[in-house]
Formats: C-alpha cells, structure tokens, sequence
C-alpha cells in the first residue's frame, strides 16, 4: 500500500479546499440580462431558442464576464467604507508604512447551527454573433468556465478550521469533550474544483402562427474542452468518548479525485429548448392598442443546458475505508507525526483498521446539466417584468460541475439605447433572498446579482458582478431613430400648417 503517493496533490487539494472554506462562494450567470429582447447572444446561456426572437436582426457579443464569491458562514464587517480605499482610509486604520491594516476581528462568524456552504465561480463569453437567414437565427458562441465548491461543512468542523484548530481560541468549543460520554460527529462534506471551455454553434427556428404568435424551436451543439479538477468526499466522522481517557471512532470512508493534469479532456455538449411568443387575439386587444402596441404578452421558455459529460482516461482515484471501530487511548498514544512520516504513520493505521485502494484510469464528469424555465411579460411599450428558474440537474455531492439553483425575478425598462432592471433572487440554492441591478447603456451591460455589498461596503459575504460590451443591427443605438421621428413630426405640423416642406 502506497498512502503517500502523490501526496504534494493531496496536501495541495486539502489545502485549497480550506481556503475556499475561509473565503469562497456560490454563483450566479447572465441570467438578469439574457431574457432581455437586446441581448440576442447572451440568451442563449438561458435558452437556445431565445436567439430566435430579439429586435437585432444580428448581434456581437466582443466580451464579457462574470464573477462570485459567496458564503453562508463569515462576514466581513470593514468599519470604514470600502469605496475610501486606497487613500481616503481613516489614518486609525493604517499601518506605520501607510499600508491599511487589517483585522480578524473584523471578520464574524455565523454561528446558526447549520451546515456551512461555500463556493466560487467565474464565466467568460468569448466572441459571440448571431444572425437572421429568414426564420432561421444561426449563431456561434465561446466560452470558458471554473468553479469551486465545498459542500455540507459542520459548523463544528468549519470553527475549529477557521481558529486554526487551536484550543487557545476555542477552536473545539462545539466537540463535546472527552469523558462527556456524548458523541462527536463531523458530517459528511463534499470540495469540487473544475475548469473547462467550450465552442458552439446555436440554430433556433421560427415558426409563425396566427395573431403574432410564435413557436420557437432552438439547439446548441457545443465542442467542449475540460482542463484540471479535483473532488474530495468525506463520510460522516462519529467519535465516541465514554471514557476520559479512550476516543472510539466509527468506520467511516473518504475519498479523492483528481484529473486533467496529464490531458485535456473533450466532448460533446447539447442544449434544447423551446419558447413560445404569446399574443392575444386581435379582437380582445384593448382600444388604444394600434397605438400603443407592445412587442407580444408573453414570452415563455423551456430548455435544458450543458447536457453531456467529459470521460478522463487517466484520472487519479483514492480511498480510505474505516472497516473497523478504531480506539486509542488519549494518554499513550503518541505517533509522533511530522511532515515527514505522517504517510506511513496513516499507512499504519489504515493498514490495522481499514483498507486503501488507489488506482489511475477512466473517470467520468459531467457538464452543468440543468433546467431553465423562463417567462417573459410585456406590460408596456417598453416596461417587461420576467421571471427565471434554474434547476441543476446534477447533485451537490458529486465530482460533477454544478449550477446554483435559482429563482429570479426582475422588473426591466427598455429601449433600443438604454435599459435598466433589479432583478430579485432567490440565490445560493433557494438560501438567500438578493437584489440586483443591470444596465444596459449602448454597447456596453453590466450588474450585479447582488447589490448590497456595493451599496454598504462595511458589512458583506458575497460578492457578484457582470459586465461587457455587444452591439447590434442598430448601430446608431436610436439616436437617428429618435432624430428622424423628431424631423417627421416637425414635418406633419407644417404640414397642418399649410407651410412648405423641406
């Protein structure tokens, strides 16, 4: 048996997954913007037949981004606005060289009781277009994706990391003690990492039907590339102690996988969807509708995203089994541990009580497969309120890539120059409420999914933000539009006017 087998990845991937229990999060996407009838490219991360429908004949989407970080157990409380940095800080707060300090007291801990939840992610879409041929929009879209994600931490667990495990701080104050004879459980936890690219070619379809109505069927056929990951998965730890001076601890099992450090991974990935563009009937259409027509009702989307999954063929796979209860006495038991025997010390152990297995071949890791339900309504010329829910379709604990599940919805104002929307949302897996806020000003959109850390800069645990640049068969971005209205007003006046026109 070989424990310490690539054990620098090992210790690298256990290290990583402690920073991301110190500072990382949950994620977000485009979602705010991609229902919007002036971000053709963007919608297709909603919906592949959402391109179908849009006021650009063609779009470019030249660049953008989004990042997240999120957690559901520390909060930075700065008490000094964030927005004075990096020289208006209050001189308390500055260190002899000028630097500004920092405190750990600055940074609270959430103690709830409640499974802790952490995670990060970031998207770039690359060089977009999409483009009317009659019925027909055919698109081509990049992108590339990395993420990180630890699952279902212990409070008890995620205290002691967080004080670096030292009793001096109160690191073990929620283990109960030895001798209590109470047990002790550190649940079962899950750290992903990921990263992967993709290219894609989106068609969508348009079928008109009667009264203004359309059904929209849309594909995405997506070569897709996977670069490094890894995911480690812990069994729930129960450790008895009776007796005050013996711990007994329960069989349990953990594993580790890591992949795409010797190849990069490809395959296939497809999205579906239709969407379905509703208007009522001409006759129960209110009076002033010719003149005050709206674009359509309704607008409602259905689709599947990410369907498919990358097959590694040389993924490093371990584990650790606990067959049997494993006792020691606190007082005699003395392993000596450093740096440099703790393999064969584990190998030891593990050796006595349990089993370990290690080998390198085929592992299988899907794509962000998930559910997108979106609809869109039309209240007004330029005023819409639409509503979206994202489903992953993949489980929390599994080496998979994920996507949040979220319910938004957001209220918008647009025009072919200008919009503006404060989506709310149900984020981080329906366990946070959040406000947010994109704008559309010419070619360039940006947001966030949430708005307060930028609105109170001394006190937050997340942190999103999206932005870009993409134009449109309306170059002039209406300006010429609204000039030639003007001119052909001032036209018809004179006209009623009896004066010569020009």
């Amino acid at each position: 048996m070989r424990f310490y087998t690539n054990r620098k990845n090992f210790k690298s991937c256990l290290t990583l997954g402690i920073v991301l229990m110190m500072s990382s999060s949950y994620a977000q996407n485009f979602t705010s913007v991609g229902v919007g009838n002036y971000h053709r490219t963007q919608s297709v991360l909603v919906s592949p037949s959402l391109s179908g429908y849009s006021k650009y004949n063609w779009h470019v989407n030249l660049a953008g981004g989004w990042a997240n970080v999120n957690n559901n157990y520390l909060a930075l409380r700065v008490p000094y606005s964030l927005y004075r940095a990096p020289n208006r800080i209050p001189e308390q707060y500055l260190m002899d060289d000028g630097n500004p300090e920092f405190e750990r007291e600055w940074i609270y801990e959430d103690l709830n009781g409640r499974r802790k939840h952490f995670s990060a992610g970031a998207h770039v879409l690359g060089p977009c277009f999409s483009l009317d041929v009659g019925n027909l929009s055919i698109g081509m879209f990049t992108q590339a994706q990395a993420g990180a994600r630890v699952v279902g931490v212990s409070e008890n667990l995620a205290h002691a990391v967080y004080n670096e495990f030292d009793s001096a701080q109160g690191a073990f104050r929620f283990f109960n003690p030895i001798g209590s004879g109470r047990n002790n459980e550190v649940e079962d936890l899950n750290i992903t990492v990921h990263s992967h690219a993709a290219v894609g070619l989106n068609l969508a379809y348009k079928i008109p039907m009667k009264h203004d109505r359309f059904l929209i069927p849309g594909i995405s056929l997506k070569r897709a590339f996977g670069f490094t990951g890894a995911s480690i998965q812990t069994e729930d730890v129960v450790f008895n102690t009776n007796f005050r001076d013996t711990v007994f601890v329960e069989p349990t099992s953990m594993s580790l996988k890591y992949w795409g450090e010797e190849e990069t991974a490809t395959t296939w990935g497809i999205d579906l969807g239709f969407t379905y563009v509703f208007n009522r009937k001409i006759y129960k259409r209110n009076g002033p509708y010719t003149k005050n027509k709206t674009l359509y009702h309704s607008k409602i989307s259905l689709a599947i995203l990410d369907m498919g999954s990358f097959l590694y063929d040389e993924a490093y796979q371990s584990s650790i089994n606990l067959n049997n209860q494993l006792a020691f006495n606190t007082d005699s038991f003395d392993l000596d541990i450093n740096e440099n025997n703790y393999p064969e010390v584990l190998d030891s152990l593990v050796s006595i009580y349990g089993t370990y297995q290690e080998r390198v071949g085929r592992l299988k890791v899907g794509l962000p497969t998930r559910l997108v339900l979106s609809s869109d309504f039309q209240l007004r010329p330029q005023f819409f309120v639409s509503a979206t829910l994202t489903q992953s379709l993949r489980r929390r604990r599994s080496e998979h890539m994920r996507h949040q599940n979220t319910l938004m919805v957001a209220p918008r104002w647009e025009s072919p120059y200008f919009e503006v929307s404060t989506p709310l949302l149900w984020a981080y897996d329906y366990r946070a409420f959040r406000l947010g806020l994109s704008a559309r000003l010419g070619p360039l959109y940006l947001g966030t999914n949430s708005l307060l850390p930028f609105l109170y800069t001394k006190g937050f645990r997340d942190l999103d933000i999206f932005a870009g640049t993409a134009f449109g068969n309306i170059p002039n971005f209406g300006v010429l539009s609204w000039l030639e209205q003007r001119h052909e007003k001032r036209v018809a006046r004179r006209k009623a006017k009896g004066c010569a026109t020009f």
